[in-house]
């Protein structure tokens, strides 16, 4: 036959759950990677700058697809990047289609660039990371960019 618990024995249980709130380690979020937009934004600007290391952070599987330092040969010297236009499709809970527009201005250009890419992204641990680009839209037709030339 069960007995019932006591008035005691469930203060002592519920002291003990208590006890044990906040115990585990505390999770620490990159701002980098709160949103889908700030990680497509911290991406870019590691492209831009030709920084892997950067750039190979906001992948899922940290660097495979990262271009080199110099390759990226659709994406010129830039004094200006930003990400525009963002249209998103959720597939699962933490998994989405992001479609947006990259604008950039050339250094030694009078001309503002821009094309359209996308990216599946999915959240881990609270941060999203770009899991793989959208068909033919994640690398641009290459457009010549016209310059001065110094004689």
């Amino acid at each position: 036959m069960r007995r019932a618990l006591s008035w005691r024995g469930g203060l002592a249980v519920l002291a003990g759950a208590f006890s044990l709130l906040g115990q585990g380690e505390r999770a620490r979020v990159d701002s980098r990677f709160v949103s889908p937009s700030s990680t497509l934004a911290t991406y870019w600007s590691a492209l831009r700058d030709d920084d892997v290391e950067g750039a190979s952070e906001c992948l899922v599987d940290g660097g495979d697809g990262v271009p080199e330092p110099g390759t990226l040969w659709f994406l010129p010297p830039t004094s200006d990047l930003t990400l525009t236009s963002f249209r998103t499709l959720s597939v699962t809970a933490g998994r989405l289609l992001v479609r947006y527009e990259v604008r950039y201005h050339p250094r030694g250009s009078r001309v503002d660039l821009r094309f359209e890419t996308g990216n599946e992204l999915v959240r881990e641990h609270g941060e999203w990371r770009i899991a793989r680009g959208i068909g033919e839209a994640s690398m641009p037709e290459w457009k010549p960019i016209p310059r001065t030339v110094d004689i």
